[in-house]
């Protein structure tokens, strides 16, 4: 978590700031221990960020407390020491990386890993631009989850022409993950949100919407954006309060749901989301019997990350990567399915069996789309 908000931070300027460690861009060098932890110090108690531009304040204030209501195995105790917790694990891992990369890493390591940064952050603007003006150039209903200030500018700019770019109230600028909607203006107006109280889920995760549709007596219709937690355990709870709250009940609905192909223990089992979800007269893009082969994540991270359970042996990719069906188009009875991809190219088309992102696809999960026809005749 401490990783999740320091590594990388966007700043009100555009800018970024990276906190000394291997697992980023830092632009220094790390020459030795010594070195790095000066650094450490510096950056989290002496140097000052203004994400916002609201007011610049130490970086050590962006961490948040890890809430058991979210994360249930943790203690009312830790949950209350969390803070300086994550400041003194967070200080162990980088060290341990720091110093692992100097003995184990040879003399080219820090120019390889300058290499790498430079190919993904800074061609990662262009791709994601050159990705949906062009294999995407046509969607009405954009829906993206865990976007940040920088992403949101770019969405912006691009889009300024041709859709509003939709965030959440309880938008989370030290997260970068929200949920947010680009919505086609020639198609959609008077867009107002619709707050849903959250349930354990953070600040921007959620984004429900209603509009009106700019065809003559078309009815308004439900939009809504969605991020899972890791497991996908609030998912399920997250639906089924949404659906009691709609202001319309023609609902289109893009997530990650993050489920999982197989049913483990305390992970969500894409099967019983489907279940639920039918339960609740909804839809998915995938048909009306879901393949839990339908893969939209297969990434096998090494052990340079935070997340050691994720980590995962060349040899053992698809044993220990995250290879699952994990996001979902949802409607209502309302509509019809004309059409559904998947995409982990760019390109509008799925390779099986390729660990993404790549250096030409930056997201770690696949883009889909679904065709959806508006029927009007559907009794309410």
């Amino acid at each position: 978590m401490p990783d999740r908000v320091t590594n990388t931070i966007q700043l009100a300027t555009g800018e970024r700031k990276f906190r000394p460690t291997v697992i980023n861009c830092f632009e220094e060098g790390l020459p030795s221990l010594d070195d790095w932890f000066k650094k450490w110090l510096r950056f989290f108690f002496d140097e000052e960020v203004d994400m916002d531009g609201k007011g610049a304040r130490k970086t050590y204030s962006l961490l948040q407390k890890i809430r058991k209501a979210k994360y249930p195995a943790v203690s009312d105790e830790e949950e209350a020491a969390s803070i300086p917790l994550q400041l003194v694990l967070q200080g162990v891992f980088d060290a341990v990386l720091v110093n692992l990369m100097q003995k184990k890493g040879g003399p080219n390591w820090e120019s390889l890993r300058s290499e790498i940064c430079s190919s993904l952050n800074s061609r990662k603007k262009d791709l994601i631009k050159e990705i949906l003006t062009k294999t995407y150039q046509d969607a009405d209903v954009l829906c993206l989850q865990e976007a940040g200030n920088e992403l949101v500018q770019l969405l912006r700019d691009v889009y300024s022409e041709s859709h509003d770019v939709i965030v959440p109230r309880s938008y989370s600028v030290k997260r970068a993950q929200n949920s947010i909607m680009l919505l086609r203006r020639s198609m959609f107006s008077e867009v107002h949100e619709v707050e849903v109280a959250a349930e354990g889920w953070e600040d921007g995760d959620l984004l429900l919407v209603k509009s009106k549709v700019n065809t003559p007596g078309a009815p308004e219709v439900s939009l809504a954006s969605f991020h899972g937690d890791t497991n996908g355990l609030l998912t399920i709870p997250m639906l089924t309060k949404v659906m009691k709250e709609l202001p319309s009940s023609r609902l289109i609905f893009g997530m990650d749901a993050n489920t999982h192909e197989l049913q483990v223990s305390g992970k969500a089992y894409v099967l019983d989301f489907e279940k639920t979800y039918k339960e609740l007269g909804l839809q998915a893009n995938w048909g009306y019997k879901l393949d839990p082969k339908l893969y939209t994540t297969f990434n096998a991270r090494t052990y340079l990350q935070p997340q050691l359970n994720k980590a995962a042996k060349s040899s053992e990719l698809v044993k220990n990567g995250d290879q699952n069906p994990k996001d979902f188009v949802l409607f209502s009875k309302h509509f019809q399915v004309m059409g559904k991809t998947r995409d982990n190219t760019g390109k509008g088309e799925y390779v099986e069996d390729v660990v993404f992102p790549t250096l030409d696809f930056p997201s770690d999960h696949a883009a889909i789309t679904a065709d959806l026809l508006l029927d009007d005749r559907t009794e309410l």
